[in-house]
């Protein structure tokens, strides 16, 4: 099946048909034509539906019914199923255009069923009755005849079309451009043989929605439910829940059935036979349900099995289908046209069994909920007159019913089965003899009391696939309700489901559901797992990685059998990965997956002995005597850090503020970040000013663990990516909420060295990874973690670890503990010299690049591998300690080693550099240089503080100006432009950077290995890639701030700690203006020789004089429009705003970031409630 045609053609249809029916909606209630005055009473119920539910939302109902109708037309049409005998929207043959009823009518051929006033229609046909489009109006007269026809073999879908429905039907029906002809060509011939179809057809029509309601952070509307949660199951794992819940059932009742030969997904109980199990008199006997039965996937696959039950017990193939219907198959929906599409979709797998289905009233038994309108005083009326009692649970439930589409299934009622059947008995005689209540109230009534029916009754079997919605996107009654009702499963939707799959069975039921696997691991589902696993047989469990369901998740399938598991109950566990899944088939290679290592038969009791119980099925017996170990929080206090509820206002990168206001103002501060060991990642700063006196005051702030603040500790991130890593944090930081703490309870270092070790082993993560797969590493989580065993006399010194670690981390200048570049300081360490001599006696060292650049991959290449070794030994060591040789190995794959992580790749098991990074990086410590942020005099960060001047530069090297190796820039101003346009560009800067470094003799040499190593030469990288790259590397918070005119061809660069409220008037008067005019003598040059030249000479000119007037039409409209309004207002920033709020006070004066000041970044900057937003420019 072509499911990605089908998701385009449903996506276009679903357009198309909400454009169409709105259009018509518009005109009808607009316009007043002899038509539709004869419809007055339709056009009332429509502006009634509209009052009531909006407009939106009819449109939206109007076209999913036409869609459901349409769709399943072209199903019939396709496999031969319609009762006429004609296809109603497909051709009779391919070199047919129009459909076969509409050819048909023009030779005079109208089947007898359809009640159509066939005169007029011939009369429209034949001209006699005037018509801009006949073929299109006798269409329309048949396809609403044809609807109607099948409303007595599918009520639920094609209701008799006399109301607004028809009214709005779109205008276009024949055409090549019409929904018919995409129905035709959107649903190919071969799709349609299988009903599998419906189900695609349903989840791409609403996929859109989903769309848009995943993107709303709000809670999601009841009306919005199903498209937020809808999920088509593959048909495989439809197989395995059906086979071992509905197979598995039948197999305990009749043991030598061979149905078993048609099941290849059931799972053999590893505890052998028992005569525990639910019994059953007749296969009419057993009842499955869906609880939340969508499209009906899962129902038409219970048909298909117990089809070969009923044919092996003997049945006749007449009356099979029907059996099952109305005894065997059960669905509850909240979603009308879900509902629609899954009573169809069973007709249809039906029919295909039986030719003369048709003939019989069968109705499926698919309730799709419907809110109570009535109120409570209006019900007590009502039981009031009917002399029927009205209890206080019955009240409860029936108030519970006003939120039906709300709750769906997960209502559980009170009121016992026997009392609820009693009352709808009673009403049912009501409704014939009673008229003192409208038909339509009691029948409303009765509808809500048949739901409850439907929610009270017990079935053999429950399978779904329940919808997943985590407790931060339900809507307030649904929130409120499922806390109320489903206290231990609260958090997600689908966990609510699994609790209530429970109680819809009898003891020895069987229940196969598929949902996320989050329910496994969770802290927030461990009330639920301890219920699981007390009170259920876990018989089997297919655990499934990413993109097994279609989705970026881990996702799991598994059959309960509600009873109480003994010592000796085993289950079948098992794990697969989408590299297990036949691509063509869509089917799994082999079931279960032996071969990974994950494939288990366990006692589930075995889960109870891991803290939390989660359901690590894979854990072996050496594995859980680790356990036997102390927890962590034994010797350490794990915290959650402060939440500031702002971190806009009060975080930021520590490069962004003043340098002098560290550990005054701002204090380190860290979030967690990349995966990274041993040390690194702190980037951030805290406003922590006056012991967080603003912070603390703040109202979405929360302050937890102050005790331990600035205390030396072990930081690791809250979300992981499967790789747990965590690092040594010196004394003086703060934990966020997001970057949290392991701190010694005895406040010693060498405790902490400990903890690192144990962290960043294999043997960590692999304990880990039983506990909880999932990416949320809670500090409860790990405070759980068992302390692991070692000898400290084995261990690799954890200390040269954090040395590398740290001096990898402080050798890029993103760090605040950064000196120097790599390559000069090993220039100054003497190496790569080049010695030159006269007479043998040495007169000067010229420094050169390419050997430096050598020497620096040797010197990491050493440092890496030691790295490697040290965390390969670790993991040595613990593998030995609890003799886990036969399970794990002590080897870390290269490409994780955290160091080196921007330089270097792994490539064929081979540590490979990359050259343009680390002379991106030399570039940028050079422009650094020029702006005097640092020195070739002096290491470490010099101006780094609000408004420094050269003055301050010169003071804190400690040398007069003509002393200085290289002379940082006057003015903080450096132009970046395509030619030598300015003495002092950037490019000349960099040239006189170079020599001052390595001498003027190598100069040539280095500066081709420059831009040899960057790919480019070292002027347009300055144009093209320079700004990318610092953005990239200041995580979009540059400190070095490119004015850029509106197309790029005037461009300067400013550093943000110089700036002053006269940078931007320099800009103008002492760059932008003497460019325009350098410019404009340039063109006057080029106007010469476009008279006095050579025919190629004027040529050449005339294309360069357009090229320069561009050039000053961009630069003028910068200067007058943009500047020039900035220059007079004298704009002042402030530091401690950060580099977001001030870059936005700069308008389009500065380049275009995105992330930084486009348009919906600078929306949010003016929602910030703690600056003067007036000064944010577009």
């Amino acid at each position: 099946m072509n499911t990605n045609q089908l998701k385009r053609f449903a996506q276009e249809a679903r357009t198309k048909l909400l454009r169409q029916v709105g259009a018509k909606m518009d005109f009808v209630l607009s316009h007043d034509t002899a038509g539709l005055r004869g419809r007055a009473d339709t056009l009332q119920k429509l502006q009634e539906e509209i009052r009531r539910h909006g407009k939106e939302a009819v449109i939206d109902k109007v076209a999913y019914t036409w869609f459901n109708r349409l769709v399943a037309l072209r199903f019939m049409d396709v496999n031969g199923y319609q009762p006429i005998g004609m296809s109603v929207v497909t051709p009779a043959t391919p070199s047919h255009v129009s459909p076969q009823i509409l050819t048909e009518a023009h030779s005079g051929n109208i089947p007898g069923e359809l009640k159509v006033n066939r005169e007029q229609l011939f009369d429209i046909l034949d001209g006699r009755q005037p018509s801009n489009n006949p073929d299109n109006d006798v269409y329309r007269m048949l396809l609403v005849a044809a609807c109607n026809n099948l409303s007595y073999l599918f009520p639920f879908l094609f209701e008799r079309i006399e109301d607004y429905t028809e009214l709005l039907l779109p205008d276009d029906l024949t055409s090549p451009f019409s929904i018919v002809t995409d129905i035709v060509n959107g649903m190919a011939d071969e799709d349609c043989r299988e009903v599998e179809i419906i189900g695609w057809l349903y989840q791409f029509y609403i996929s859109e929605k989903k769309d848009e309601v995943f993107a709303s952070k709000s809670a999601v509307k009841k009306e919005d439910i199903p498209a937020a949660t809808q999920l088509f199951t593959p048909r495989w794992i439809v197989e395995y829940m059906v086979q071992n819940t509905v197979g598995k059932l039948w197999l305990q009742n009749r043991p030598s059935s061979h149905i078993r030969e048609h099941m290849p997904y059931y799972i053999e109980s590893e505890s052998g036979s028992t005569t525990d199990y639910l019994k059953l008199e007749s296969i009419e006997d057993l009842k499955l349900l869906d609880q939340a039965c969508g499209s009906g996937h899962i129902l038409v696959y219970g048909f298909e099995l117990l089809h070969k039950i009923y044919e092996e017990e003997g049945y006749s193939p007449a009356e099979i289908p029907q059996l099952i219907i109305e005894k065997n198959l059960y669905g509850l929906e909240i979603d009308e046209r879900a509902a629609q599409l899954a009573g169809f979709a069973l007709m249809m797998k039906a029919r295909g069994y039986h030719r003369r289905f048709f003939r019989r009233e069968v109705k499926p038994n698919i309730k799709c909920f419907s809110d109570l309108t009535l109120g409570a005083d209006e019900v007590k009326a009502i039981f009031k007159e009917l002399h029927i009692p009205l209890s206080e649970t019955l009240e409860e439930d029936l108030d519970l019913c006003r939120q039906a589409t709300n709750l769906g299934s997960l209502i559980q009622p009170q009121t016992p089965l026997e009392t609820l059947e009693e009352i709808n008995n009673l009403l049912t005689g009501k409704l014939e003899t009673s008229n003192l209540f409208s038909q339509s109230t009691i029948q409303e009534l009765q509808r809500a009391i048949s739901h409850l029916i439907s929610l009270q009754k017990k079935y053999h079997c429950t399978v779904a696939n329940p919808p997943y919605m985590g407790g931060g996107k339900m809507n307030a009654e649904l929130s409120k309700f499922v806390k109320s009702k489903y206290p231990i499963s609260k958090a997600d939707l689908f966990s609510c489901f699994i609790e209530r799959s429970l109680s819809f069975i009898p003891q020895n039921g069987l229940n196969g559901l598929v949902t996320m696997e989050s329910w496994m691991f969770l802290s927030s589902f461990e009330a639920l797992r301890k219920k699981i696993i007390e009170n259920t047989c876990i018989q089997s469990l297919t655990h499934f990685g990413w993109h097994i369901m279609r989705i970026a998740f881990g996702t799991v399938t598994f059959i309960l059998e509600k009873r109480r598991p003994d010592d000796k109950f085993r289950g079948t566990y098992s794990y697969m990965e989408i590299d297990n899944i036949n691509r063509e088939t869509e089917r799994p290679i082999h079931f279960p997956v032996k071969d990974n290592g994950r494939f288990k038969i366990a006692n589930q009791k075995d889960f109870e002995k891991i803290p939390g119980s989660p359901i690590g099925y894979w854990v072996s017996e050496k594995m859980l005597k680790i356990y036997d170990s102390t927890s962590f929080s034994s010797d350490y206090i794990l915290r959650e850090g402060l939440k500031t509820g702002d971190n806009d206002r009060f975080i930021k990168l520590w490069s962004e503020i003043s340098y002098n206001k560290i550990n005054y103002k701002w204090f380190p501060h860290t979030k967690g970040g990349n995966i990274r060991r041993w040390y690194g990642n702190h980037e951030y700063v805290l406003n922590y000013e006056n012991n967080g006196e603003i912070l603390k005051k703040y109202s979405g702030s929360s302050i937890t663990g102050e005790n331990e603040y600035f205390k030396a500790y072990i930081a690791y991130g809250r979300i992981g990516s499967g790789k747990f890593s965590s690092r040594y944090t010196p004394k003086g930081f703060i934990p966020n909420m997001a970057g949290l703490s392991i701190v010694s309870k005895t406040a010693c270092d060498e405790s902490l060295y400990t903890i690192l070790a144990i962290t960043n082993s294999k043997l960590f993560q692999t304990v880990l990874n039983f506990q909880n797969p999932t990416l949320n590493n809670t500090p409860g989580l790990i405070a759980s973690m068992p302390l692991l065993r070692f000898q400290k006399e084995n261990l690799p010194d954890i200390k040269i670890n954090i040395s590398i670690s740290r001096q990898d981390w402080d050798a890029h200048e993103t760090s605040w503990d950064f000196q120097t570049n790599e390559l000069i300081a090993l220039s100054q360490e003497g190496v790569g010299c080049i010695k030159a001599s006269i007479n043998d006696e040495p007169v000067m060292n010229y420094s050169s690049l390419e050997l430096l650049y050598q020497e620096y991959k040797t010197k990491w290449t050493t440092m890496f591998h030691q790295l490697h070794a040290n965390e390969e030994e670790l993991n040595r060591q613990f593998i030995d300690i609890y003799g886990l040789q036969d399970e794990l190995t002590p080897d870390v794959p290269l490409e994780e080693i955290t160091i080196l992580q921007e330089e270097t790749t792994i490539e064929n098991g081979e540590l490979v550099f990359h050259a343009d990074e680390v002379f991106a990086q030399f570039v940028s410590y050079a422009v650094g240089c020029m702006f005097g942020r640092y020195s070739l005099d002096k290491e470490g960060l010099i101006l780094a503080n609000q408004g420094e001047t050269l003055q301050d530069y010169l003071e804190k090297v400690g040398r007069g100006e003509e002393e200085l190796t290289f002379v940082p820039d006057r003015d903080n101003i450096i132009p970046v432009l395509d030619d030598e346009w300015f003495r002092d560009d950037i490019v000349e800067r960099f040239y006189t950077f170079l020599k001052a470094s390595f001498g003027e003799e190598n100069f040539r040499k280095n500066l081709d290995f420059v831009e040899e190593s960057l790919g480019m030469d070292i002027r347009k990288y300055f144009t093209r890639n320079f700004y990318k790259d610092h953005i990239r590397r200041y995580k979009k918070r540059p400190i070095y701030w490119m004015f850029s005119s509106p197309k790029g061809y005037f461009n300067v660069l400013v550093y943000l700690h110089r700036y002053t409220p006269d940078t931007i008037n320099r800009i103008l008067n002492s760059y932008l203006k003497e460019f325009i005019e350098k410019l404009k003598m340039y063109r006057t040059q080029q106007e010469h020789i476009e008279v006095e030249g050579s025919v190629t000479e004027q040529n050449k000119a005339r294309k360069e004089i357009d090229r320069i007037n561009v050039m000053l039409e961009d630069c003028m409209h910068y200067e007058t429009e943009i500047l020039y309004p900035l220059a007079t207002e004298r704009i002042a920033l402030d530091l401690d705003d950060g580099v977001l709020v001030n870059y936005n006070k700069l308008g389009s004066a500065v380049a275009k970031v995105a992330g930084l000041n486009d348009k919906k970044t600078k929306e949010k900057v003016r929602g910030f409630d703690w600056i003067d937003t007036s000064q944010i420019r577009d």
